[in-house]
């Protein structure tokens, strides 16, 4: 081969590298984009289900529930000499009203545990995917620092984009970084993180509503069944079948 083939066939495999990294990056970038603003929208409504819930977790003090056990005793401690009615129990007064509004109330029940557990892990896997989507979209835009942009590129005859050797080289070297540290698994894991905060939210939310209403928890239930039954599907079915569509991280 002549040093001017040699020179054309490296120029064609660097043009081929620069389309594929750049639509690449096009494509993590813009998957990215839609799972922060997903991630946002997500993590304010779970965050306003936790405003709520939480506070069923705080053993909060009943005045009213001291006062209606004191009652109780002194009734219960009566004692009849006729002509008098006599009671060995103090009668409930300002003292015991500021202490019955110290004491601890009474623990959370298991259900209330189980909906704060499921929907705050919802919320922090929920902020981690925006946290990791953020560093990724940091990671992809430090990739193109110093490499030409298609306006800067050299054009060839038939309308190809040619970049110098330095640059292919450099292009190459960070495309090798990328695959070296799994940069592609990390974007892949944003999803991940969005549908299984998902999955822990609905979760929560079903335990919730069970607890409430029979009927709305047994309609609830079986839109999340659907909604369950059909991403199982579109997971497992291109496995299945290699001409199935439904691709996705999973």
């Amino acid at each position: 081969f002549t040093e001017e083939e040699k020179a054309e066939a490296y120029s064609e495999a660097a043009g081929i590298v620069k389309v594929y990294t750049d639509e690449m990056i096009e494509r993590w970038n813009s998957e990215i984009d839609t799972y922060l603003v997903y991630a946002g929208l997500f993590s304010a409504i779970v965050t306003a289900f936790n405003v709520q819930s939480y506070l069923a977790l705080q053993q909060q003090p009943d005045p009213t529930l001291a006062a209606l056990q004191q009652i109780s005793l002194q009734l219960s401690s009566l004692a009849i000499h006729p002509p008098f009615v006599n009671s060995t129990t103090p009668p409930f007064g300002p003292a015991d009203v500021a202490r019955a509004g110290s004491a601890p109330g009474p623990p959370a029940d298991t259900a209330t545990v189980a909906v704060n557990t499921l929907w705050f892990s919802s919320l922090v896997l929920s902020l981690s995917s925006a946290s990791v989507g953020i560093m990724v979209k940091q990671w992809l835009n430090q990739f193109k620092v110093g490499l030409p942009s298609d306006k800067t590129s050299l054009e060839t005859a038939a309308g190809r984009t040619r970049e110098t050797p330095e640059s292919a080289r450099l292009r190459q070297y960070r495309l090798n970084n990328l695959e070296k540290w799994q940069v592609e698994v990390v974007v892949l894991a944003v999803p991940l993180l969005l549908q299984l905060a998902l999955a822990f939210f609905l979760a929560g939310l079903l335990v919730l509503v069970w607890t409430l209403h029979h009927t709305v928890a047994a309609v609830t239930t079986s839109f999340v069944s659907l909604l369950a039954v059909f991403t199982l599907f579109a997971t497992v079915a291109p496995a299945i079948k290699r001409s199935c569509a439904y691709l996705s991280p999973q």
